[in-house]
């Protein structure tokens, strides 16, 4: 019985012709070329007769009456058909060689390799000799084969490719003088044009055999002034030498009863000067151009147009194949069409001449529409800011034109209403209404009764949408709609409405909405409202100017309380404000003070920019002479508090980058210098804290082994500088120095409850929160992580729950009295150490791993599934790439299999046993055979996915057992499918597997991660 799966040759369709069907039957060519759809295309059998025909030429080969093709050496038909394309396109012997064999000039070709030759000539006559059609489907090398054997033919003997410098133009008594200069033109323009492909030609032609590309690369740099010398010798001298081409019919095929080998070049077709001139003239053109030599290129595209013009229209070329529409380009291209500019070229040449006429042609494109709204929306912005800065000596009403026009534009855009509101927005100051009424009206002519309802829509929002409670504003509107009645767009009643909702709109309309900043701006005659109303605005403010005019204001006011007092949450260090404390009082004091409580307010806000401005201005202030001796300290200490910010927003900030971290790691060493440098004022912890974590997160560890580690806020940073620099020296998985873990370890104590009920317990741990919480780079994270992982092996003290990380093999294997440490501190640390750090390295596969292995051992098995699925998906570049071995190994796989069979999903433990590296089976049936709890497992749901034939038959069988037909039909299914034949390969066992997995694990991503 016939296997149904068995794959089954594909029939050939009833039209197709097989190649060698023309060399036994010459004139079936015809009949197939003129079929409507030919299978196999010209082109194609071009390609097949180039690459069938054999090279090997021997002198006993050599046609001659009464030889018999089939006795010749490499000439049956069998002989060659695995010849490759590159030796049957240029490996032809010289001239030289054939010369030494056979002394008389003439063609030395086999009967098989000359009618192969003048099929694949007739076909490409056929084509016209449309070298752009050739170029497009033919290889180069196959290109360059047909050119040979266009000069074999033409000129009777073996010729070469490339020619050479002294190439014999002599013809034998089989070629023709006709077409020799024919096969010449073709291989001068091929010369040309192939340059302008030179660099893809040889990049796509890397595969071949290293002859093929050296004989490539040989034609593709010969010299490219003799080919040009001879076209334009040809467009010369056109008119009083005949040009002539191939007919279809110049070639005549072998007949097996006819051994003549001579062509018909009586049938050549004489072709017009003009013709010859507009196609020679237009390849020099596209030479030109490509060589830059714009001057030539543009005489010989008008050259061409101008000949291409004279050619009688209707009527079918055999020479020149150029098409209307790339004539047109190249003449673009060159400056000298004569079709008329369209708007957006004319807005193109604008922006190159300093946006001259840039007004009228926006105008036209309001009515045309062709201007992308975008790029005038760019033009806008561009010369707005040329304007601003100089560049461009135009006054601003033309910057309001063209954003008026723009705004007239936007309204045929449907839901484009924001140029509308920033151009009112902008140009509020200026009489911005008349420009978009010019436009509207220069627009409104051609426009539809759809177009027109936008119009009107538009003004009504104008009239209307402002606010019109203002007097200036109101005045405004009634000018415009006044203006609105003189145009055809308002009927008589609409603009009677209109009149009547402005009145309406224009009276004062009471709400119990909160007052604005701007209502408390009050000049009232009690002074204490004055003050208040000072006060209040002085609290919002964020800028130093404006703190500075406030402070004169209330100062004038003779307030009853300090200034600094005013917001009792204005905080100013301690250092900083015992020197302003010692002040005399002044403006400076308040000013000083104010300045330095507002930045820190503002710090802590998250608005850093602001905050460091404020500082950077009380710096500039320190240089005034009430400060005297204490000016200098008080700049230090200005400069601590600004590198303190900078440093948190670089915390902040850390994946965008906002600062130069290389200076600020300069800055922070240079803070810390001065706690060697034994100077009286030195930066407070907080600062040095935070300058020792930077460096530790610029690994510039060897700046923080010279701090006092007995400093407690500096023991972390210190601690961790030591152990990097250590691995750095043992340079393997050697224990290093113990101060870190020590030091974390001693954090996780258990405390007394009498302790604990203080707060002194969690004091430890606090602090280690803080330092942790200002980590940033992926060691530093690691190590920390890898710290924590260990402790909690040792405190777990459960094989099946171990965590495994990086790293890890640096710390010890147990610590001392392991009952007094807090297991539950330490795994609430870990969780939000790995949140934490995969917040900022959210693709980093151990991390993701890790948290599932906590997240098992705490019994959150849908928490671990999520982490195990996200670590695959992330490893396999979101299922594109194969599932590797490092990604998900045995230890990773069953443990996924554990949490699904925990979560109640059996048959995705099962469909996870296949990753295994040996699938145990007693897992898979104990799970196939437990009945599925959660509804998101569908057992017939993941047949898809299985690729083990062996699972599948137990499946099979148990749906047999339980009656279940239908799902044992779909799993029979499964198993006939072709790819998991057991007779395949194990390249397409390999590509099943892979496939299914990655189906597999998208449907688990679809579940646990969306």
């Amino acid at each position: 019985m016939e296997d149904p799966l068995k794959p089954k040759p594909v029939p050939l369709a009833a039209e197709t012709v097989l190649w060698f069907e023309f060399l036994l039957d010459p004139h079936k060519i015809t009949q197939h070329l003129q079929s409507k759809h030919p299978e196999p295309s010209a082109v194609e059998l071009i390609m097949q007769f180039i690459s069938m025909t054999p090279e090997t030429v021997v002198p006993s080969t050599v046609v001659t009456p009464g030889s018999d093709l089939q006795n010749l050496p490499n000439s049956g038909m069998g002989a060659n058909v695995t010849t490759s394309t590159t030796s049957a396109s240029l490996s032809v012997p010289p001239t030289t060689q054939l010369q030494q064999r056979q002394p008389e000039l003439g063609l030395q070709l086999t009967r098989k390799q000359l009618a192969l030759k003048i099929l694949e000539l007739k076909v490409a006559t056929w084509l016209r000799w449309d070298l752009d059609l050739l170029e497009k489907n033919l290889p180069v090398i196959m290109q360059l084969g047909l050119l040979r054997d266009l000069c074999i033919i033409s000129y009777g003997r073996a010729v070469s490719i490339p020619l050479p410098s002294d190439f014999d133009m002599k013809i034998s008594k089989t070629g023709n003088e006709c077409a020799a200069r024919f096969a010449l033109t073709i291989y001068h323009r091929m010369q040309l044009r192939l340059q302008l492909i030179k660099d893809s030609t040889l990049k796509t032609q890397r595969p071949l055999i290293y002859q093929a590309v050296d004989q490539l690369q040989q034609f593709l740099d010969t010299p490219t002034q003799p080919s040009i010398e001879y076209l334009e010798y040809l467009c010369a001298t056109a008119t009083t030498r005949t040009f002539h081409v191939f007919h279809y019919d110049s070639f005549v095929t072998l007949q097996c009863d006819n051994l003549s080998s001579s062509q018909n070049y009586d049938l050549m077709h004489l072709i017009s000067p003009q013709e010859l001139r507009a196609q020679l003239h237009y390849e020099l053109a596209h030479y030109y151009l490509y060589t830059k030599q714009y001057v030539l290129a543009r005489e010989n595209a008008a050259a061409s147009s101008s000949n291409y013009q004279s050619l009688p229209a209707g009527v079918t070329h055999n020479f020149c194949h150029i098409r209307p529409i790339e004539l047109e380009g190249l003449l673009q291209a060159c400056g000298i069409s004569a079709q008329p500019q369209t708007l957006l070229e004319r807005f193109h040449i604008s922006l190159l001449n300093s946006y001259a006429d840039i007004v009228p042609i926006l105008q036209l494109d309001n009515i045309a529409r062709e201007i992308p709204l975008v790029s005038r929306r760019n033009v806008e912005l561009d010369i707005e800011g040329t304007i601003s800065t100089g560049l461009l000596k135009e006054p601003r009403q033309l910057l309001l034109q063209v954003a008026a026009l723009n705004v007239v534009r936007s309204i045929f855009e449907w839901g484009n209403i924001f140029s509308s509101v920033e151009y009112f927005e902008k140009y509020r100051d200026l009489d911005y209404m008349t420009p978009i009424m010019d436009a509207m009206q220069n627009a409104l002519p051609q426009c539809r009764p759809k177009e027109r309802t936008a119009f009107k829509h538009f003004l009504i929002d104008c009239v209307l949408s402002q606010q019109l409670q203002q007097q200036q504003q109101l005045e405004q509107s009634r000018q415009l709609l006044q203006t609105l009645s003189g145009m055809c767009l308002f009927t008589a009643q609409e603009l009677q409405d209109l009149e009547g909702q402005l009145q309406q709109t224009a009276l004062p309309v009471l709400n119990n909405s909160l007052a604005t900043l701007n209502d408390w701006i009050c000049n009232s005659k009690m002074t204490l409202v004055d003050v208040a109303s000072l006060e209040r605005q002085l609290i919002s403010c964020s800028s130093a100017n404006t703190v500075r005019i406030l402070l004169v204001k209330l100062c004038s006011k003779a307030p009853g309380k300090p200034l600094w007092a005013i917001n009792p949450s204005w905080d100013v260090p301690q250092p900083l404000k015992s020197l302003i404390m010692a002040m005399p009082v002044s403006f400076l004091q308040d000013f000083s003070y104010v300045l330095l409580g507002k930045a820190r307010e503002l710090a802590m806000r998250g608005n850093y920019i602001d905050a460091v401005s404020m500082l950077s201005v009380l710096k500039s202030e320190t240089k005034r002479q009430e400060l005297g001796g204490n000016a200098q300290l008080m700049s230090k200490l200005i400069t601590w508090e600004i590198l303190h910010i900078q440093i948190t927003q670089s915390l902040e900030e850390w994946h965008q980058k906002p600062l130069d971290l290389q200076a600020l790691g300069t800055r922070c060493k240079q803070c810390l210098a001065a706690l060697q440098a034994g100077d009286s004022m030195v930066p407070r912890l907080d600062i040095q804290e935070n300058c020792a974590i930077m460096l530790l997160n610029l690994t510039d560890f060897p700046a923080l082994l010279y701090l006092d580690k007995r400093t407690p806020q500096l023991e972390l940073p210190f601690a961790f500088a030591a152990t990097f620099i250590e691995m750095e020296k043992l340079k393997g998985p050697k224990k290093v120095c113990r101060d870190a873990w020590e030091l974390i370890v001693s954090m996780f104590l258990n405390v007394p409850k009498r302790a604990s009920a203080t707060g002194t317990g969690n004091a430890a741990i606090s602090s280690l929160l803080a330092f942790l919480q200002r980590l940033r780079h992926q060691s530093v994270f690691g190590l920390a992580i890898s710290m924590l992982g260990k402790m909690h092996n040792i405190l777990k003290d459960d094989p099946n729950h171990d965590l495994i990380c990086e790293y890890m093999q640096l710390w010890p294997t147990s610590v001392n009295n392991p009952n007094s440490y807090s297991l539950r501190s330490v795994c609430e640390t870990l969780q939000w150490l790995l949140s934490e750090a995969l917040s900022y390295y959210p693709q980093t596969i151990s991390w993701l791993k890790m948290k599932g292995d906590l997240e098992l051992a705490s019994g959150n098995n849908e928490s671990a599934m999520r982490c195990y699925v996200n670590a695959l998906v992330t490893g396999t570049d979101y299922c594109t790439m194969p599932l590797q071995r490092n990604v998900a190994d045995d230890y990773v796989i069953r443990k996924m299999i554990r949490c699904a069979a925990n979560l109640g999903c059996h048959m995705q433990a099962t469909v996870l046993c296949q990753f295994l590296d040996e699938i145990d089976y007693s897992i898979v049936f104990k799970n196939l055979s437990e009945k599925s709890s959660n509804f998101t497992d569908a057992m017939d749901a993941y047949y898809s996915c299985i690729w083990d034939t062996t699972l599948l038959e137990f499946i099979v069988n148990l749906h047999a057992k339980r009656g279940e037909h239908s799902r044992k039909l779909e799993a029979i299914s499964m198993m006939g499918t072709l790819e998991l034949n057991a007779n395949n390969n194990e390249e397409i066992k390999r590509e099943s597997a892979m496939v299914r997995k990655s189906r597999f694990l998208r449907a688990l991503a679809k579940q646990y991660l969306l």
